[in-house]
This record gives structure tokens, C-alpha cells and sequence, in this order.
């Protein structure tokens, strides 16, 4: 069953020197129990996508096209009210440097115990609290740490205990920004063990937004590969990762290293940062200065979707 379908989103900012166009018709969908990586390089509209979802852009952005339909109604539409409720009890997210995203002169578990509460008024304080300690056990904090403030925590810690606060209103979908950012790899192994387990037990939806392609094949069943604001591959882990078909996704690709050193989609030339969107031609390849496939025509023709398979497409009109 269709969760979250997003149709033509367009997401821009209004900056000093104009309008940055961040997120270029971006469409996808997404099965509850299932989850969806975004992989991309910084600046590419990861984040973007994510805030927009639940409506949580800065002033000087503007959704410039697109629906976001949610249970089949469209996110985009929703009223001040609408958005309350959906946020936190029906959509919860894991913001971008999560480490910091804690009141720091609130203790841990008084933050977890209101979001509880706005969301379920009849539910007393100690009902709250038991309803923590559940939460906390899930995500292997010790329940004597709940009403410890968050300087209290290690890094590992709140990281969880942000986990923790995403569950606690028992959400149909999770959107996790990159949770394991600023972490060693054992507790980093450890944040996506238990987000797999987590989704595994609930059945909830995950869209899991990373620069790590290692972190993203691991929890990951589809895959979108972003450049410059647009997908340019999506499908099935597998086909992604495995047989990857658009210039962009194997230069991606080839940037990640392997224990035996192996790089399988080596490209002549290494992809230029995501940040200079804007000076590319509209409609045309944002690839297109670092492509070894492009040819004269690409420079005036928009790229066209090409399908692999039933599941697997990129945006390249010479990707088959």
C-alpha cells in the first residue's frame, strides 16, 4: 500500500543573489513498512526534500510546484491544525545533527514526555513516563538517565534518545537526516542496527537521507540518487549498487572505497560540486561538464527517463 507519494516537487530559495532552485521535479513513492535512501553529495537537496515533507523550511523558501500526498491527501494543503497533528504522531523526523537538537536546559525525558502529550491530552504525566521508559529500554538507554539533561549524554546517547522521541508517537513514517552523523563507526553500527530492528518490529516506513552510501545499502530497500536538485537514478538497492547506469551514480560510486581497494566505476573525471546549480541552463544536464557519455546534443536537449527495468530508471537519454 502506497504511504507517501510526492508528485513534481519543486523547492527553491530566495537568496542575495536570487533564487536557487534546490529541488528540481523531484517525484517518488514510498509502501508503508518499506524504506527509501537519498543519496547524494552535500548541497544536492537531501535535507530539502525532507523539510519540505512535513513543511519545515525556512522563510525564504517557496514550493514552487508539486504535491505531497500523505494517505492520499496532500501535506501541501494542510492548515496550521492539520499540520500539528501530523507532525510528531503521523510523520516524525530525525533532524540533521541531532546531537544538538535537544533544549539544553530541559532534561532529556520532560521533551520526550510533552511530545507524548500534545499529541495525546488524556494521557497522564506518569502514563508519559511509563511510556519512556519502554522507549528507552527499546533504544538501550538505561531508564535512571531520563531526567538527565542533555550535556549529560554522550553523543551515542542522544542520538538514541532522538530515536527515541521519533517512536514515541508511534508514526507511520520516520524521516531520518542523516542520524549517524558525527559518530565513530561502532556507535554508528549501532544507530542502524537498531533503526533496522525498529522499523523491522513496528512496520514503519523509513526515508533515510544520507551522503554515506555504505549506511544506505545497509538499511535501504529502493534507492535515489540525487545531483543538483534532481534524481537522476532510482531503483531497487540491488540495481543501484550493483549494476549502477547513470555517469553520475558510478563517479558516486567510484568515491567509495573498498577493503581491496577496487574501483569498479572509476570515471574520467570527478563530478563538480552539487553547489553550482545555478549555473546551469534550464532543462539541460547538470551533468553535463563532467560526463565521459555526453555528446554535442546534450548541451541543448533536456535528458529523458530511461527505463532499465521495471523498477530501475535514470535520467540520461543514453543510459539503456
Amino acid at each position: 500500500m502506497t504511504l507517501l507519494q510526492v508528485n513534481n516537487l519543486s523547492i527553491a530559495y530566495q537568496t542575495r543573489t536570487g533564487t536557487a532552485l534546490a529541488v528540481d521535479d523531484v517525484s517518488f513513492a514510498l509502501d508503508k513498512g518499506k524504506s527509501l535512501g537519498i543519496v547524494g553529495e552535500s548541497g544536492c537537496g537531501k535535507t530539502t526534500i525532507g523539510m519540505g515533507l512535513l513543511r519545515l523550511l525556512p522563510d525564504n523558501a517557496l514550493i514552487k510546484q508539486g504535491a505531497v500526498l500523505f494517505k492520499g491527501s496532500d501535506i501541501l494543503e494542510f492548515s496550521t491544525a492539520a499540520l500539528q497533528d501530523l507532525r510528531w504522531k503521523k510523520i516524525s523526523m530525525i533532524f540533521q545533527a541531532a546531537m544538538n537538537a535537544w533544549n539544553p536546559v530541559q532534561r532529556v525525558g520532560d521533551q520526550i514526555i510533552e511530545a507524548i502529550r500534545i499529541h495525546d491530552p488524556g494521557i497522564s504525566r506518569d502514563k508519559a513516563k511509563l511510556e519512556v521508559e519502554k522507549l528507552y529500554e527499546m533504544v538501550d538507554i538505561p531508564t535512571n538517565r531520563i531526567f538527565d539533561y542533555p550535556h549529560e549524554y554522550s553523543g551515542g546517547m542522544k542520538q538514541r534518545a532522538i530515536i527515541a522521541m521519533a517512536l514515541s508517537c508511534r508514526p507511520d513514517l520516520i524521516i531520518a537526516d542523516e542520524p549517524s552523523t558525527a559518530l565513530d563507526v561502532i556507535v554508528q553500527d549501532q544507530i542502524i542496527k537498531k533503526i533496522k530492528a525498529i522499523q523491522k518490529k513496528f512496520n514503519i516506513a523509513i526515508i533515510f537521507i544520507s551522503h554515506d552510501i555504505g549506511v544506505v545499502a545497509d538499511v535501504c530497500h529502493d534507492i535515489m540518487v540525487m545531483y543538483k536538485g534532481r534524481i537522476v537514478e532510482t531503483g531497487k538497492r540491488e540495481e543501484v549498487f550493483v549494476e549502477p547506469v547513470h555517469p553520475y551514480t558510478k563517479s558516486l560510486l567510484s568515491s567509495y572505497l573498498t577493503l581491496d581497494g577496487v574501483l569498479e566505476f572509476q570515471n574520467e573525471s570527478a563530478p563538480k560540486s552539487c553547489l553550482t546549480s545555478t549555473d546551469q541552463a534550464p532543462g539541460t544536464c547538470g551533468f553535463l561538464p563532467n560526463c565521459p557519455q555526453a555528446e554535442p546534443s546534450c548541451a541543448s536537449e533536456a535528458p529523458q527517463w530511461q527505463a532499465i527495468s521495471e523498477t530501475h530508471k535514470a535520467l540520461c537519454r543514453f543510459c539503456k
